[in-house]
This record gives C-alpha cells, structure tokens and sequence, in this order.
C-alpha cells in the first residue's frame, strides 16, 4: 500500500498538469465543435427518374446552397460531398417545368438558403428517324485502277434514335472509306458517323446499326462520263436588258479518270464569262475547268463556244382616267358616255415604254351605229406597245336629238 502511495505521489506535479492540460484541450476542442457557422457552396444539380421517351434539352445545372453548422463540419465540407437532385418522375410531356431541388447535407447541419429553390428543366421527346448513308472516299487506288462503281453499302439507310433538337441538325450520314493504293475488290465494315451542316459531328445520338458493310469492285483503267458544259456567268447586263438564252457548243464532253474523281461529277463548269453592261449577243471561247485526275477523252474541242443572247426588259405601265373620244359620232345628235373615262395597262419593250406619255395614247368608242346602247372600248397605240387591258371594256351610251 505504501509503495503504491509512493508511485501516485511520485513527480505529482507533473501528473498535474498534465491533467490540466488535457481538462483545457477538451474544453476547447468541444467549445470548437460547437461553434456555429454558416457558409455558401456552389453546388452541381443533378437529374433523376427521366421518362426513357424523354431527354433534358436544358437545365440549371448549379445552385447555391447556404448550410449552417458547426464550425469544424463546414471547414472539411467540399460542393462535391453535397448532393443535389431533382426528380422528375412525374413528367410525362416535353415543355419547360421548375422542380424543387432536393439537397443531401451532413449531420448535425441544416440548409438556411437554396439559390434558386427551384430549377428550370426543359425536356423533350427522344424519336427516331431514317437517314439514307453516304460515303467519303479517301485517297486514290493503285495508278492504273480505279473502282468500277459506286460501293454497295449494306443496310443503305440506319435508323437514328436521339433528342428531337438533335434529330433536326442532321445533315448528312456517312462512312468514310479509305481506297488509298487498292487493286482488287475487297469489303469492309465500317462505322456511321452522324454530321451537322457545319460538317461537325453530333455526339449523343444512337444509330443502329451502328457499322455498315461496304463492297467495292476496282478494275483496270479508268471509267468514262459524258458531262454537260455549264457556263458560269459572273455580272448583269445593262439595267434595261436581260439575258433570254445561253448555249454551249458542244454542250456535252466525254472526260475519263478515276471514279472517286468523276463519280460525283455532274457537269463541267466554263471559266468564269463577265456579261457586265452588254446590250447584245456575246460570244466567246474558253476552255472548261478541269480538276485534277479527270481527263478529256482525245479528238475533243479543247474551247467551248459560249453564246449569250439579251434582249430588252418587258415593261408594264398602267394610265389612269383617259378620256374616252367619240369616234364616227353624228355632228345632229348628243351623246353621252358612261363612265366617260377610263384605266388602260400596256406593255413593251423597255427603251419603247420609257418615253411614252398619256398624249400618245388613244382610247375610243366606234358611234357609227347609232342604235347600240352599248358599245366597246378600244384602243390606239403606238408601234411595239401591247395592250394588257382595258377598264371598262365597254361603255354605256346615251342619246338626245
């Protein structure tokens, strides 16, 4: 009993203050853990229970969410430990709905502020819809072959299963086929590739089947394609002229050359014909253009004759309240016209029409036959204008002795 006396009392005031120290490190780390506080986090918000008919096209994706807590549970508390939802089991429509957020926090916290509470989520149907596939070739066949066709792609058309608003970007479906340095018929398997019009492609999308099968026949030599010669004309004539008729001679060329090179060509294009300010036939001679790896086939017409043909702008112009004259009318009798005046629409060529002035126009009644109640109205007009139309056609007569 003594020794143990001893032990307790052995180096006693260390053994107290040791006791000390740790009474005040305990009250002060529980006075820490109690301290409480309140801090914002900027947190991701993420979509749960969707329709499998419906896809999110838009949504507010963050929040920010004020929590409050002790002090010490803040301090080691990252956005990405918070968890935010929002659950859209009830929709069944596209459109644009707000949902409350649901927030998971940590224990002995609680949320003071959710910026905003509710989010804006947009949705729409996902739908499906056939594309026909296009190929791509890459590179040449070995020199001296070239296919003999174009490939036989097997299924030609995919289905393609996605969000309406990406649906409607589609603008071409495709393969892309490297030929570089082939010789022989060979398949393949290939992949779809889905593109905008910006050539950029869209990811996001199902296509089934996702690769096609692909044949290609090559053979010895070079395909042959008879083109039509499409001029291209660049300028506009002069204002009060037109271009009526274009004509090529010969307005077809036989080419050769690979068919990766001539099998998309359609025509072949002149170098470019400034029709600028012409007021009469133009005729000239060039050469077509020829890309590279397309060829004419020997004993051709290197120029093609180019005729361009103007003719003067048709002009319309309409006279309003023309004294109708009477015409063959007996010098004993009084008449009267009714209306007495009237509309005329004429038409002609452009330099005709530019000077022509209601002086030189005439319209008419025939009175020679004195027992007509009625009568027609016509017209006189200078050389090279047409009559559209007269209003009114005919007039009613009135007579006094």
């Amino acid at each position: 009993m003594i020794e143990l006396k001893k032990r307790l009392l052995n180096n006693i005031d260390i053994k107290l203050l040791a006791l000390a120290m740790a009474i005040i490190l305990w009250f002060y780390i529980s006075s820490e853990y109690n301290i409480s506080a309140e801090r914002y986090y900027d947190i991701e918000i993420r979509a749960i229970n969707l329709n499998d008919n419906l896809s999110i096209k838009d949504i507010r994706d963050k929040v920010s969410i004020g929590i409050e807590g002790p002090q010490n549970i803040l301090e080691n508390l990252s956005s990405q430990k918070i968890i935010g939802t929002i659950d859209l089991k009830n929709i069944e429509d596209p459109g644009e709905y707000q949902i409350e957020a649901d927030v998971i926090i940590p224990k002995n916290t609680n949320i003071t502020k959710i910026i905003p509470n509710n989010i804006m989520v947009e949705v729409e149907n996902i739908l499906e819809r056939e594309s026909p596939v296009e190929y791509n070739l890459i590179g040449l066949p070995e020199r001296g072959y070239s296919l003999e066709g174009e490939p036989e792609i097997t299924p030609s058309e995919v289905t393609i299963v996605g969000p309406d608003s990406l649906l409607k970007q589609i603008e071409h479906v495709k393969i892309d086929l490297d030929i570089s340095s082939i010789k022989d018929d060979f398949k393949s398997e290939e992949t779809v590739f889905v593109y905008n019009k910006n050539n950029e492609e869209i990811k996001n999308l199902k296509v089934n089947p996702e690769q096609v099968f692909v044949s290609i026949r090559v053979g010895e030599g070079y395909p042959e394609k008879i083109l039509p010669i499409k001029p291209r004309i660049i300028g506009k004539p002069a204002p009060e002229y037109y271009i009526s008729k274009i004509e090529a001679n010969p307005s077809y060329i036989r080419v050769y050359g690979n068919y990766s090179k001539i099998g998309n060509l359609n025509f072949l294009e002149t170098i470019p014909i400034d029709v600028n300010g012409i007021s009469k036939t133009l005729t000239v001679k060039i050469p077509p253009i020829i890309s590279e790896g397309v060829y004419l086939i020997d004993e051709q017409e290197t120029l093609i004759e180019i005729q361009i043909q103007v003719e003067e702008k048709e002009e319309e112009r309409l006279f309003e309240n023309i004294i109708i004259q009477k015409r063959e009318a007996s010098p004993f009798l009084s008449y009267k016209l009714d209306p007495e005046k009237a509309d005329i629409r004429i038409s002609g060529k452009y330099n005709d029409m530019k000077n022509i002035t209601e002086d030189d126009i005439k319209v008419f009644v025939n009175l020679s036959d004195i027992e007509m109640k009625r009568v027609k109205v016509e017209a006189e007009l200078p050389p090279g204008i047409n009559l559209i139309q007269l209003i009114p056609e005919e007039v009613d007569i009135s007579i006094k002795k």
